[in-house]
């Protein structure tokens, strides 16, 4: 990034940006660049005005007046309340936004209130892109406003997660999948394990990786690609709780010998009752979208959604324009921070990576950490120096990292890392 860009101040890191795609070229003005760290923001061009439609004639940059109208919007939902932005008591998960647990996922209602406004203040927005999209939260919240939505994450977990949830909501064909996938579970007496990798009889009591293995068998026989998605879904999830590992962290961390001597984990009935609550929550979904005139009769959502598998500092997470961008970026510290990686390690060994992306492959679980090393900031070599010219755009930055010198070595190095592989994935998607 370059000391002409310009920045646009965002009062919540939940919050990407307008990215206007105009059909006449944009006439920036000079403008002091805001501190990317004192005002969380992306660099992007000065919003323009073009008529009274998207698209008008003018060829000429007339200020951020949409920019402002945004703002006022933003303040007036705060006006009455000072802690409207916390979502006390407003951060319940229904339909699919609780189909599952995942590391930091944003607020549903937070979400929906932010890109609605955006979208009601400025009514070109119909495209949405989040190079982080983690769980598809803010996906969910798009597919219920009838936008298109393109969403890319390095955790094929997370890319699973976004696929089952985008559909097609072919409600009908999973229940009787479902049943016949359980009752095959349920009979199969096979003792084949179905998994291999090192740790497994750590991680896994051997009932559990025997009934694991038969779940495994009985998804592989389902031939409707979504509703294997919505099955390695719930298997992920039965994975998580009944794995040896504390469902009180998403990192690993083995329970106690006392704990495990005293534990008893049934796989199958784990799994049914997660599926069960899935599927109940996709056919809820499938209502809200329907009834808005979102859902088409075959059940397929009737915007475009492309959620893809890559990694956003170096693979441009989509060719054609969008309008708005909303994301909350990962971190890859696994030291002090959310590990994406660790939690997904487990359930992945257990899941069909081909069902999941062409791309996805068992090299992203040759360790624990692999995931986490090739999120923002995973890899620390040469961060501090790979981050010298951003300080001189960064005030903050610069005393951030001259504060840490003073505490142990690996701290500054960490979010040296983190602020050298965002400025990268924002230089790559922009």
């Amino acid at each position: 990034m370059s000391p002409n860009d310009s920045w646009l101040p965002v009062e919540s890191a939940d919050v990407g940006t307008l990215l206007r795609s105009p059909p006449t070229p944009i006439l920036p003005t000079p403008r002091k660049m805001s501190d990317p760290l004192a005002t969380i923001g992306v660099p992007r061009p000065l919003d323009t005005s073009y008529g009274d439609e998207c698209g008008g004639d003018s060829d000429v940059a007339v200020g951020s007046s949409t920019d402002a109208r945004i703002v006022r919007e933003l303040e007036r939902l705060s006006e009455a309340d000072n802690d409207y932005w916390a979502f006390r008591g407003r951060a319940a998960r229904q339909q699919t936004q609780g189909l599952i647990q995942y590391p930091a996922m944003m607020v549903p209602a937070m979400q929906a209130v932010l890109v609605k406004a955006l979208v009601d203040v400025d009514g070109c927005v119909s495209r949405v892109i989040d190079p982080f999209t983690g769980s598809g939260t803010t996906m969910v919240e798009c597919m219920r406003l009838g936008l298109d939505y393109t969403g890319q994450d390095i955790n094929p977990l997370a890319v699973l997660f976004c696929r089952t949830k985008a559909g097609p909501f072919h409600t009908r064909k999973l229940a009787s999948v479902i049943k016949k996938v359980l009752k095959q579970a349920g009979t199969d007496r096979g003792t084949r394990t179905e998994a291999d990798f090192p740790g497994l009889k750590k991680w896994f009591c051997p009932s559990a990786i025997t009934e694991l293995s038969r779940i495994r068998r009985a998804i592989r026989q389902v031939d409707h690609t979504w509703c294997r998605r919505v099955l390695w879904t719930g298997l992920a999830e039965t994975v998580r709780l009944t794995s040896n590992s504390r469902t009180s962290t998403f990192k690993l961390h083995i329970r106690s010998t006392d704990d495990l001597d005293s534990r008893t984990v049934t796989p199958l009935r784990t799994f049914t009752t997660v599926v069960t609550d899935i599927n109940e929550r996709l056919h809820a979904e499938a209502e809200i979208l329907r009834e808005r005139g979102h859902l088409a009769t075959n059940g397929y959502y009737r915007g475009k959604i492309t959620v893809r598998l890559g990694d956003s500092t170096k693979l441009k997470p989509a060719r054609d324009l969008h309008d708005l961008l909303v994301t909350s970026p990962p971190y890859g510290d696994n030291t002090s921070t959310v590990p994406y990686g660790q939690y997904s390690y487990l359930p992945l060994q257990w899941i069909d990576l081909d069902d999941i992306d062409d791309d996805a492959d068992s090299r992203c679980l040759r360790t624990t950490h692999e995931i986490d090393a090739r999120s923002l900031g995973g890899s620390k070599k040469n961060a501090v120096e790979d981050v010298a010219h951003l300080m001189d755009l960064s005030p903050s930055l610069k005393q951030t990292l001259r504060r840490l010198k003073k505490m142990p070595a690996d701290r500054g190095t960490r979010v040296a890392a983190f602020i050298r592989d965002l400025d990268g994935s924002l230089c790559t998607v922009l």
